[in-house]
């Protein structure tokens, strides 16, 4: 038998796991139950890991999801620093890596995700850093110190020289954050920024921004090989061109955490297959987050979708339905970044785009826009919007009502008709 045994047991010490506790104790007051988490730290929120935090305009106090109190109050038990070695759904238990067993009559899998290293030669040496925890983000901040201090110096008249690999989110936002702590900053992106979600008059226009504000942006390249002399010290690009640098930041995407599915029938591609209610196809077992795929019923598909907003949404629905509640996936998908002053808004499926509609012409000193991607059937598929304000809603509908375009493409192009009418004969 266990030495504990509890009700609900949430594995994952990150948003979703953070949610889905809010969401039971709001049914559910009295049922016993753990937050098991790898971290050490409390939940707390990543997006600002990558901006506010690494800029140090936000202190390590303000990222915490809940008040210190919270969980105690809410009678939360939480196990930070342990991480889970073994799942044997059939006798509903995990065994700790320290040994310790913990029985559970509902389980939460919300693991999230790790950066995917690089598999180039000299992705090893030091200096090459990933971003996911408040360690790494330390640690990078401890590598601006050093290269401002004593690196390379640059023609803005300061020291410290970062090469950014990666053109999605992470990396625009990286390379943006440390231009703004006055390092000299090279971004390498195998296409153009915002390639995986974005078009080209988009991925255009962000180049054209970033470089506006001291960017160095090399498209099209993926890196052959890092070298140096006992530290990175040169990014090497296909080309031969060399960018020399003091460190280089790394955001090439993620790898999902699912290390527990070994041995279950639990059900997964390249991450944990849940329905619409976050269930997985073993009774009682739910997930949640960035290690889950989630049934998407607008789009009719599992899918995985690694954002702060999908964490709270998918972790909040499996809370309820863990509780006995009745709660499903009927979300619209939300994304957001931000890149200097610039905020961008993201809604739908990049994938089912075959071709997007711009509308308005952005430029650096005036960049209002919003992208609307339309799929092969002739209906919305994705909206992105670039310091666009005050139509949220409206951008969203367009997505939720999957809205047909044929014979109105001009409208949605142009700025000065309004969207919320096209919506209105929808």
């Amino acid at each position: 038998m266990s030495a504990l045994h509890v009700k609900y047991l949430l594995v994952g010490g990150g948003l979703a796991a953070s949610s889905a506790a809010e969401a039971i104790r709001a049914i559910d007051r009295q049922g016993d139950m753990l937050l098991v988490g790898q971290e050490v730290n409390r939940p707390y929120h990543r997006p600002p890991l990558s901006k506010e935090f690494l800029r140090r305009d936000k202190g390590r106090s303000e990222l915490w999801v809940k008040p210190t109190g919270w969980y105690e109050e809410n009678d939360v038990g939480l196990r930070t620093g342990r991480r889970v070695a073994n799942l044997d759904c059939p006798r509903r238990a995990v065994t700790l890596s320290s040994g310790e067993e913990i029985g559970f009559d509902r389980l939460l899998l919300a693991t999230g995700a790790a950066p995917r290293p690089m598999d180039i030669p000299g992705a090893e040496l030091p200096n090459v850093f990933y971003l996911r925890t408040i360690e790494d983000a330390d640690r990078i901040q401890h590598a601006i110190d050093q290269a401002k201090a004593a690196g390379r110096t640059h023609a803005r008249g300061g020291r410290g020289h970062a090469v950014v690999i990666g053109g999605g989110v992470l990396g625009v936002e990286l390379a943006a954050s440390l231009t703004q702590t006055g390092l000299q900053v090279d971004l390498v992106t195998a296409r153009y920024p915002w390639e995986k979600f974005a078009g080209e008059s988009t991925a255009r226009f962000i180049t054209r921004y970033l470089e506006s504000k001291g960017v160095t942006v090399h498209t099209g390249h993926r890196p052959q090989r890092l070298e140096g002399d006992g530290r990175v010290q040169r990014v090497v690009l296909p080309t031969g061109e060399t960018i020399a640098c003091d460190f280089v930041c790394a955001a090439t995407g993620i790898t999902v955490n699912r290390e527990i599915l070994r041995g279950t029938p639990i059900a997964a591609e390249r991450a944990i297959l849940a329905d619409e209610r976050c269930r997985t196809n073993v009774e009682d077992v739910y997930a949640a987050g960035d290690c889950a795929a989630v049934f998407d019923p607008l789009f009719g598909k599992h899918r995985l979708l690694d954002h702060w907003d999908n964490a709270q949404v998918t972790g909040k629905i499996a809370g309820t339905n863990m509780a006995g509640g009745e709660a499903r996936y009927d979300a619209v998908n939300y994304f957001f970044s931000d890149v200097f002053d610039l905020s961008l808004s993201g809604w739908g499926e990049a994938r089912q785009v075959s071709h997007r509609l711009t509308r308005g012409t952005p430029t650096p000193e005036s960049p209002d826009m919003v992208e609307i991607g339309i799929a092969a059937d002739g209906r919305i598929a994705q909206v992105l919007a670039v310091n666009h304000a005050g139509e949220d809603e409206v951008l969203r509908e367009l997505v939720k009502r999957r809205v047909r375009v044929e014979g109105r493409e001009e409208a949605l192009k142009d700025p000065s008709r309004s969207l919320a009418n096209l919506l209105d004969r929808a």
